[in-house]
């Protein structure tokens, strides 16, 4: 998320407009699914086709919005307060998270993280792997990886990176919502991917439990989200289960298993876990493991 706009106390002002189609099924016909914001110039549609909820329209996606939603970091942003005992203390999730990916992963040969940030998951799949790589657009955050943990982390947006190398396991956690082009990342993956390598893609709930109710409660005039004039609005769509499912079958991709999740915690094996986030998937996250189809 952007500081510039929060740094310099500016609200953000898009520069431009655009109407989209859904970036999932390319369906023109939805429904208002919610408005936010600060002053509630943001509008979630409902794609009546393949129920992914995404913004229509959006500030126009270019590098100007990148800049701001994505690529700026100021110099008193707390993720660059990293003492020694980070990557110790700050990082048990990810450390469940690297373990439950490596069940997937057999060969476990290399590991490609994609939006890597403080590498904190790059940290806990260490272990685990051969190799493992990061990519981040921010320089200032790789070249932070980079220092504190001697791990390789490339600067270049995902569709456009070359790396000399090919990957056991590509983790998307929490980004691909963020690029207007999920089809395109799914493509560039498998280009990536060793035969029988997983993508693992972990993305927000739409439909989750929690976010239902929030939606509710706003809908009676109960409750009023919070939202910063500078903030900027960075998902351009919200993942949805059934949306999930036809981006992935579109692209020739086979789903290995998906589940909810808290990011505070995995508890997806545990028994109330399994009913609440394997059975019903009510959770507030969404991991999907998969794999190109083989021809």
């Amino acid at each position: 998320m952007s500081t510039r706009q929060k740094l310099q106390n500016k609200a953000y002002i898009p520069e431009k407009w655009e109407n989209v189609n859904c970036p999932v099924c390319n369906s023109n016909v939805f429904s208002e699914w919610e408005r936010f914001g600060d002053k509630m110039q943001y509008t979630y549609v409902l794609c009546k086709k393949c129920k992914l909820v995404y913004l229509n329209p959006r500030p126009l996606y270019n590098e100007a919005f990148v800049f701001d939603a994505y690529e700026f970091y100021a110099e008193n942003d707390e993720r660059y307060n990293i003492t020694d005992d980070f990557y110790n203390t700050k990082t048990t999730f990810e450390k469940q998270e690297a373990q439950e990916v490596c069940k997937y992963d057999e060969r476990r040969t290399n590991l490609l993280d994609v939006g890597s940030a403080a590498g904190k998951f790059l940290f806990r799949a260490m272990p685990f792997y051969k190799k493992v790589t990061g990519l981040e657009v921010s320089s200032r955050m790789a070249e932070l990886v980079k220092s504190r943990l001697n791990i390789n982390v490339l600067t270049d947006k995902f569709e456009n990176v070359t790396p000399n190398e090919k990957f056991s396991c590509i983790n998307m956690s929490h980004v691909i919502e963020h690029y207007p082009f999920p089809h395109n990342w799914l493509q560039k993956a498998k280009t990536l991917l060793e035969d029988d390598g997983i993508l693992v893609v972990s993305v927000p709930n739409m439909f989750s439990l929690d976010r239902l109710v929030k939606r509710f409660v706003k809908k009676i005039g109960l409750f009023k989200n919070a939202w910063e004039s500078w903030r900027t609005p960075d998902h351009l769509f919200e993942p949805t289960i059934n949306a999930m499912n036809y981006l992935f079958k579109s692209e020739g991709f086979k789903i290995i298993d998906y589940y909810t999740y808290s990011r505070k915690k995995m508890n997806i094996n545990s028994f109330t876990g399994r009913i609440y986030h394997r059975y019903f998937r009510l959770g507030s996250n969404l991991k999907f493991i998969v794999k190109p189809q083989k021809e």
